[in-house]
């Protein structure tokens, strides 16, 4: 599974399990990338999804629907906490903190190359994406530490377009880590600029989102979730695109 699908693939899953359409929530989108973060395989989420739904269909009371992925979070977990101990000593992996692997798990060889993106597509979405950084750039010239920020985040595109364009092949798991580092320069510059008071408002915000659901989550999936939540939220704002291939 291409590791560029993994939100449109819980989303879809989620839709359709669901029965009827809706929008999936900034909280979910939150909860769904603190998995791609952390590594949660695509087939363990979709798994914890159907078994949740399966559990809830057994039980639910006709015309109740399941709102929020939030619902099967804890199912997802535990799945992914298995997968994780049945392969504890395979290839010198350990199980670690929420069930991350550590470890090598391909005896040194270098990860399948995923996302079939053609170079002239990378290229230009790299293209608009610096564009739009630039004209943010510009509306925000008076706005000192941001404009640096967003002229900085340019740069560095610049940078990763000229190397792109003179590439013969494009690796494109080391481009999104390269543009997931321009992200973060991005988010750091928005909060830096965003003053205590906007982002007391939508910390305040995410934890009223997550209050129900505190206490079913482990401490440091909360505070992932929580803050996933608050960039994106931040991004919204100030009308920051994403930059990773996912988006493409």
């Amino acid at each position: 599974m291409n590791y560029f699908n993994y939100f449109t693939e819980v989303e879809n899953e989620f839709v359709k399990r669901r029965g009827s359409h809706m929008l999936v929530s900034p909280l979910d989108w939150a909860l769904i990338e603190g998995w791609k973060q952390r590594g949660v395989p695509l087939h363990i989420v979709l798994r914890g999804i159907n078994t949740s739904f399966d559990g809830y269909d057994k039980r639910a009371q006709r015309g109740r629907k399941i709102n929020s992925l939030l619902f099967c979070q804890q199912e997802i977990e535990a799945q992914y906490l298995e997968h994780c101990e049945t392969r504890v000593g395979s290839n010198g992996t350990s199980v670690g903190e929420n069930g991350a692997l550590n470890g090598h798990h391909n005896n040194g060889k270098k990860s399948a190359e995923a996302a079939p993106f053609a170079k002239a597509r990378l290229i230009e979405f790299l293209s608009e994406h610096h564009e739009l950084l630039e004209n943010i750039r510009i509306r925000n010239a008076s706005a000192g530490l941001l404009a640096e920020t967003f002229a900085r985040a340019a740069e560095r595109l610049q940078q990763l377009l000229n190397d792109i364009q003179a590439a013969a092949h494009v690796d494109t798991e080391a481009l999104e880590r390269d543009l997931t580092s321009v992200e973060e320069l991005l988010l750091t510059g928005l909060k830096q600029s965003s003053g205590a008071d906007t982002l007391a408002e939508l910390e305040a915000d995410a934890k009223r989102q997550l209050r129900t659901y505190r206490e079913k989550m482990g401490k440091e999936i909360y505070e992932q979730t929580r803050a996933n939540y608050v960039a994106r939220r931040l991004r919204e704002l100030y009308q920051v695109p994403r930059l990773s291939l996912f988006y493409l």
